[in-house]
């Protein structure tokens, strides 16, 4: 059985289960690929990779890149939220806090760092952040501080529909700038653990998982509920075959079986194990939260409950 994923989840679930489910089941020999969500879509239908299960760290993903060509339905199970991570050799741990993290960020010599927004949900999610709390704290100079100064050709528009803000397929980046944009958020954390960063946007539960410490956001920002105004993230702007509008919205995880699985009856028994048995508890005891679970398209009767 074979799955692409960004998601934290189910490489968490496998490492420490994989040869528990696998004895349980001795003909299934699984094969985990992670990568950025965005990217990991883009392996199905840009690259016409094949995968049994895919799950990404935002639903929406696989709403904009597969359905209805690559999949049919999308399962939203699971939510989380992000913080801003440090640790003892960040400079500034002492004073940093839920008030000042911004004011902390824009010193001078902090260097802080968000994963890349066109391949990874929690890229552009903290990117959305960064322009959310301009407004919410009433600072314009939050997000020209933090973003516009170190990335050259980012735009933003707004209009009565909402806010819409543009990274580029090709970032211009300002060379030896305080922001670090990496793959893959968890790619941050050791450049955190060796203190080449100060800061790091990254999902709660692999702060816990890493033994991080981290402020906590206000709910709007974090996305641990819908931000108060509605925003869009442009992902490859400028880039018209790749281009993607994505809602900023709290953040649900959702999962999916493409329609080029070639193990669809076992892709399904490990779902309902992940959902329903033994991987349900293992979610939660990784800092995850279990939603009520919202069913996009013809889901199988099998994982409805």
């Amino acid at each position: 059985m074979y799955y692409f994923s960004r998601s934290i989840i189910l490489e968490l679930v496998l490492w420490h289960h994989e040869e528990e489910y696998e004895g349980l089941n001795p003909y299934i020999d699984i094969v985990r690929e992670a990568s950025g969500s965005v990217k990991a879509v883009r392996k199905i239908s840009d690259l016409g990779k094949s995968c049994d299960i895919v799950m990404v760290a935002d639903y929406k993903v696989i709403d904009s890149y597969l359905i209805p060509q690559y999949a049919d339905w999308n399962l939203i199970f699971c939510s989380n939220e992000v913080v801003l991570c440090y640790t003892d050799k960040s400079k500034f741990a002492a004073e940093i806090n839920e008030n000042n993290w911004y004011e902390i960020l824009q010193k001078p010599d902090v260097k802080y760092g968000f994963s890349n927004p066109n391949l990874d949900p929690c890229g552009y999610r903290s990117f959305a952040i960064l322009y959310l709390a301009s407004l919410y704290y009433g600072q314009e100079n939050i997000w020209t501080d933090l973003v516009i100064k170190y990335i050259k050709n980012v735009e933003v528009v707004t209009n009565q529909s909402g806010h819409y803000l543009y990274f580029p397929a090709q970032p211009d980046y300002v060379a030896g700038g305080k922001l670090m944009i990496r793959d893959k958020s968890v790619d941050l954390v050791q450049l955190l653990e060796v203190g080449v960063l100060d800061y790091a946007f990254e999902y709660r539960n692999v702060a816990e998982e890493h033994g991080l410490k981290y402020v906590t956001l206000p709910s709007v920002l974090s996305l641990k509920e819908d931000p108060y105004v509605k925003t869009n993230v442009i992902l490859y702007a400028g880039d018209k075959e790749k281009q993607r509008v994505i809602s900023i919205s709290k953040i649900r995880y959702g999962l999916s079986i493409p329609k080029t699985c070639a193990n669809y009856d076992e892709a399904v028994k490990f779902l309902k194990w992940l959902l329903y048995g033994d991987g349900k508890k293992i979610i939660e005891k990784h800092g995850f939260t279990l939603v009520q679970f919202e069913f996009i398209g013809p889901v199988p009767s099998e994982l409805r409950g």
